[in-house]
């Protein structure tokens, strides 16, 4: 494949950025207040805690501990999450009223759980001698805290109204019963390995590489998830291809102003149709650009020598409607929507398409390559081969796999027109659909066989944009998928999936205030209490996602990778930030969710009608 051309000059904003409903601008100096409000504030308030008398007198564990409690602990994490909660809020997107209002819910919910925890570990202490140390207390309202965190934000955020979906998963009791297994199966696993005297496991710690955690807590997450990938390996090689399956596919691109990277992508279409010996007919929907995309398409496709294409004019921006006006003129069982800046290798199409043998695989994914030509892009590659070449594949060992992303993904055409087409005005459009696919009792399956190159941003600002449309998508799909979330409905998606992602996503949000508070309580000169050791502050840079990014390389078979570990930390470091930001984009209202969208039957919904004749230009080989 030849170098594509160079990135492009435009600032990477569209209608679906920022969706204006539900979001809003963030300035560039409003992260940063956040975070100097909170090293004040963390800072001044931990030495009043520390060295006043009657506080002291109160909360003998130098944190809002309400109880006496054996032990000692190395961070007061009750302290962080409510200095955190504080300078969070005064910064948040909303009135000051409803500022405030939430800032005390966030406050006043977590310092009630707190209590509750706090008189439960003494009942169980003099009730039935089984103490709590004060470490596993903290542990447990530390996770407790990031969940109100999430759970909060999401109540009081302006969320995308949810839509009325079945959810019938395939095999929900397959699903639970493998879960519950491999997490005892993890735990007996960290019990054995925490009983051993391990040197190893003491040079790691020593190195901040397990961030002064026991073996049995560092290893419990990496080996469930290796269990995991083990698992979906063995149901691939279960499974029964007909290599030569060449169904004929239609592509469909939604492209906004890709003159600069449009032909570089139909000529790797082209290059993989070659080596596909079913028909392939691309659409280009031409998303109310103002430059030379439309003529670039239809000049490439002039050029085609496997393939046949159109271009699509859909003058409403947003790729939403971008992409069911493309959906709307397959005529072909299978579709692939691929973004205008994805270059697929020439293997892909037949790789991805010998799965749809399966009439259960309900839709398809790879795993995206990078070049390792710039900063970003190197770390990028770290971050792919870890999120779709790893913890996508682990994931549907359970069936639990939520997103393909929309870079390159294959669907069954009658399943996108039976959900109505992909939702508009909200971030993870293409999220959406995979989570709804598959609780119709698909299978969502990723190949690392399927690869293909997606443009990595090159610059601050379009990786600011990105990555800030992204982290918001855990929170719109979240909503738009509520139904899936409720008890009357058995999904593993819903009631576990998704609230992890959420969960994920405000441990991200307060990766750097972490960092930051740990250094206060390290170096903080009027500490009377114990201190946090310093492999516990620098684990949470380095840690157990740099053990297992180093795994993850190794699985994929692309050891160039491991050079860019380093990068890839720094890389993490700032998508913490990002996520901090993408946070604060969104608008509270504190207004309760909105009824669900109520669609008519399935089978009746349909994608818009395809665009009149003449929006319609023919290119290729042969008329479409």
């Amino acid at each position: 494949m030849s170098d594509p051309p160079k990135a492009s000059q435009n600032e990477y904003w569209s209608v679906d950025s920022q969706p204006a409903k539900l979001s809003g601008r963030v300035p560039l100096w409003k992260a940063p207040a956040v975070l100097v409000t909170f090293t004040v504030l963390g800072a001044l308030s931990l030495v009043v805690l520390q060295n006043d008398a009657l506080l002291g007198s109160f909360f003998t564990a130098n944190d809002w501990v309400f109880a006496p409690v054996p032990g000692q602990h190395f961070i007061a994490i009750r302290h962080f999450l409510l200095a955190f909660f504080v300078s969070f809020g005064l910064f948040a997107n909303g009135s000051a009223i409803v500022r405030l209002k939430f800032i005390a819910d966030l406050v006043g919910s977590f310092l009630a759980i707190c209590l509750a925890i706090d008189l439960l570990s003494i009942f169980l202490w003099q009730a039935f001698d089984v103490p709590i140390s004060l470490r596993n207390l903290q542990i447990a309202t530390g996770l407790i805290g990031f969940a109100v965190f999430s759970a909060r934000l999401y109540t009081w955020g302006e969320m995308p109204a949810p839509v009325h979906m079945a959810v019938t998963p395939a095999h929900p009791l397959r699903s639970f019963g493998r879960f519950g297994v491999l997490v005892v199966l993890a735990g007996v696993l960290s019990w054995w390995v925490n009983k051993l005297d391990l040197q190893s496991v003491s040079w790691l710690r020593g190195r901040a590489l397990l961030g002064g955690l026991g073996p049995g807590v560092f290893l419990f997450l990496p080996s469930l998830f290796f269990m995991m990938y083990l698992l979906a390996v063995w149901d691939r090689r279960k499974e029964k291809e007909t290599k030569d399956f060449a169904p004929d596919v239609t592509i469909v691109i939604p492209a906004h102003n890709e003159e600069y990277i449009i032909a570089a992508t139909l000529q790797a279409i082209d290059k993989a149709a070659e080596r596909y010996s079913g028909q392939v007919t691309v659409y280009v929907v031409n998303n109310n650009s103002i430059d030379g995309t439309f003529a670039v398409a239809n000049t490439t496709f002039d050029h085609f020598a496997y393939a046949k294409g159109r271009v699509i004019n859909e003058p409403r921006p947003g790729k939403a409607h971008a992409l069911n006006t493309g959906f709307a003129a397959v005529t072909t069982d299978l579709v692939i929507r691929i973004d205008a800046d994805t270059q697929i290798d020439p293997d892909s199409l037949r790789f991805a398409l010998r799965h749809f043998t399966d009439p259960h695989l309900g839709c398809l994914g790879g795993v995206p390559n990078t070049r390792g030509r710039s900063l970003f892009e190197r770390a990028r590659l770290a971050e792919v081969l870890i999120n779709h070449g790893y913890y996508a594949i682990a994931n549907t060992a359970i069936d639990g796999q939520v997103a393909i992303p929309g870079m390159f993904a294959v669907y069954h055409s009658d399943l996108v027109r039976q959900l109505g087409g992909f939702a508009f005005g909200l971030n993870g459009e293409d999220s959406d659909m995979s989570m709804r696919i598959g609780e119709l009792g698909y299978r969502i399956q990723v190949d690392p066989q399927v690869r293909y190159e997606s443009e990595v941003p090159a610059s601050y600002a379009h990786m600011r944009e990105q990555r800030m449309r992204w982290f918001r998508s855990a929170f719109h799909i979240t909503a738009r998928c509520r139904e899936a979330t409720e008890f009357r409905n058995p999904s593993l998606r819903g009631w576990l999936v998704l609230p992890i992602m959420l969960l994920n996503t405000a441990v991200r949000t307060m990766g750097i205030p972490l960092v930051i508070f740990g250094l206060i309580e390290l170096l903080e000169p009027f500490d009377t209490g114990p201190r946090p050791l310093w492999t516990a502050v620098a684990a949470v840079i380095l840690g157990a996602p740099t053990l297992v990014a180093l795994g993850a390389v190794l699985i994929n078979k692309t050891p160039r990778a491991i050079l860019y570990l380093p990068e890839y930390t720094v890389f993490r470091m700032m998508r913490a930030y990002f996520t901090l930001e993408s946070m604060l984009s969104i608008k509270l209202s504190g207004r309760q969710q909105k009824s669900p969208i109520q669609l008519p039957e399935l089978e009746q919904i349909t994608l818009p009608l395809a665009p009149e004749p003449d929006t319609l230009e023919a290119r290729g080989p042969a008329s479409v």
